[in-house]
């Protein structure tokens, strides 16, 4: 099990991660290229417990950061956001299956 010094250095490592995924999510629309890196960057907390923690602490602190969105307005948000990263999964798994035959 690791120490806390090794806990707190791999939480250090995955800083510049999180602070980019703030960055996006604080954003009120996403262009194209934005949507893919969130995803990436969803992708890769799926792999990685720590990085998972991390960016569910960083949504509730975002939300924190916008008072002015309703629980409907953010609801919203969170759908669309779903919605690009479905599109971009979706994506993935048909560039994964190749020419269909």
């Amino acid at each position: 099990m690791p120490d806390s010094d090794e806990w707190l250095g791999s939480a250090l490592a995955y800083r510049p991660t999180v602070y980019e995924y703030c960055q996006l999510a604080l954003r009120p629309t996403l262009d194209q290229a934005a949507a893919e890196r969130m995803g990436e960057i969803l992708q890769r907390a799926e792999a990685e417990p720590l990085l998972n923690f991390l960016i569910d602490e960083a949504d509730g602190l975002v939300a924190r950061l916008q008072p002015c969105l309703g629980p409907q307005n953010l609801h919203q948000q969170q759908r669309r956001l779903q919605a690009a990263i479905d599109a971009l999964w979706v994506n993935e798994v048909l560039a994964a299956c190749g020419p269909c035959s």
